[in-house]
């Protein structure tokens, strides 16, 4: 149960200086009893300064100065405070079974905090054929409840703990206009870019690291004094001149476990076109994702059980993998078969680390409206036919077999991992639109 006291002020002073303040309490039941009321503000400033620059508007439609900051609060679901037992069950011989849980659960958890600061421009010119938006902002996420991994001797799998502090910085743009206007014509076209980076500043105590996800010798891990979304796993073997190692009977081997990378973007962008002529219309978007690594445990499983294309390689007569013997220290003459080497192939994860950029045509919509002449005879005020196709193709991507934005979830502990994703879909539609 949430029982909230909330309140918003709004002031203006001659219609150029805006200024926005709310305040909420929540009185939370799944909290701690000294913990269950937290209080959250925030603070919004505008100022339209355009009238003080061009006052008549000549260049200048509009350019706003803007800030804010806000401070967020945030609980958890019931019955994450005191330990219980599952639901009785019967067992052998008709015995009772209660099995103890996998969470050592909080009794003491504090309420999630998320402060957020922003500072941006907008700005429309040449009466509103070019506009833009850009922002920096930083978020402080602190008391994360989470469910953080811990040994097997404790008795549990997890214990829910208030999480110590997570930062992001980033900064936004769009740029956009009507780079051509006539009276049958009209392009409209934009850009956006973003660019986000996250630190790790602290845990709980005596916490350094932590995993989040583990695939065989995989692992999603929340690293002190890292960005989140750290990707470890082993390398094939080398010796200390870097050359590749197999063992006595010619078989890669894997080497010892270390960062192969980050699931997060350096940075995503857009770029949107939309053309009209008369009564037809053409918009497409390409979208990219650049930087950031995945791992393809999909790929991993497809070649390790032989039924990769991939993995049709070496099937005939077998190979001799150019590499160093481990165990003589010269040249490797052993010849394995493909099943061999693709069953030690794929139990090396830096094999399998995927570059996740790419560029698509995300969206593409052709669409013509009919004159108004042609339906009003059938008592129709306005009517439109288009085709509409999503996800359509890429332009480009690194990553060899996946679609490189497609990861088991969106939450933590999915990011830069694909394992046997169903295949991202390409749509292809009609759209009719009638207005009476």
């Amino acid at each position: 149960k949430t029982n909230s006291l909330y309140g918003q002020l709004n002031f203006s002073y001659d219609d150029f200086v805006y200024l926005d303040l709310t305040g909420r309490n929540d009185w939370s039941s799944t909290l701690a009893e000294d913990n269950r009321s937290y209080f959250y503000p925030s603070a919004s400033l505008a100022v339209l300064i355009d009238r003080f620059i061009d006052p008549n508007k000549e260049f200048l439609n509009m350019l706003k100065i803007r800030g804010s900051w806000a401070d967020v609060g945030n609980d958890t679901e019931p019955y994450q405070l005191y330990q219980t037992f599952s639901v009785p069950t019967q067992g052998y011989l008709g015995l009772t079974v209660l099995n103890g849980p996998a969470v050592r659960l909080n009794p003491d958890l504090r309420p999630e905090s998320i402060q957020s600061s922003e500072f941006g421009v907008e700005f429309n010119l040449l009466d509103n054929r070019l506009y833009g938006d850009f922002s920096v902002y930083s978020i402080k996420t602190t008391d994360m409840i989470f469910n953080v991994p811990v040994p097997p001797g404790t008795g549990f799998q997890y214990f829910k703990e208030n999480l110590g502090t997570l930062k992001n910085n980033g900064i936004e743009a769009v740029l956009g206009g009507t780079p051509v206007r006539t009276e049958n014509f009209k392009w409209e076209t934009s850009v956006n870019f973003s660019k986000n980076e996250n630190e790790v500043v602290e845990l709980i105590e005596d916490l350094e690291s932590f995993e989040l996800n583990t695939l065989g010798s995989f692992s999603a891990r929340v690293v002190q004094g890292e960005g989140l979304g750290d990707l470890y796993g082993t390398t094939w073997k080398t010796n200390e001149n870097g050359e590749l190692l197999v063992n006595g009977d010619g078989v890669p081997l894997a080497g010892e476990v270390e960062k192969l990378g980050n699931a997060q973007p350096d940075w995503i962008g857009g770029f949107s076109n939309t053309f009209t002529y008369n009564n037809w219309s053409l918009r497409f978007l390409v979208d990219g994702r650049f930087g950031g690594e995945i791992y393809s445990a999909t790929s991993s499983y497809l070649d390790a059980a032989g039924v990769s294309e991939r993995s049709l390689q070496y099937r005939g007569d077998g190979v001799v993998v150019d590499a160093i013997n481990e165990e003589t220290g010269e040249q490797n003459t052993e010849t394995i078969t493909a099943q061999q080497y693709w069953g030690a192939f794929s139990g090396i994860t830096s094999n399998y680390i995927y570059d996740q950029t790419n560029v698509r045509l995300r969206e593409f919509a052709l669409n013509y409206r009919f004159p108004s002449g042609m339906i009003e005879g059938i008592g129709l005020n306005q009517a439109s036919i288009g085709l509409i196709g999503r996800n359509l193709f890429f332009f480009y991507k690194d990553a060899e077999d996946i679609d490189p934005d497609s990861s088991i979830g969106t939450g933590l502990s999915g990011q830069g991992i694909s394992l046997n994703n169903a295949p991202t879909l390409r749509s292809l539609g009609v759209n009719v639109n009638i207005k009476f």
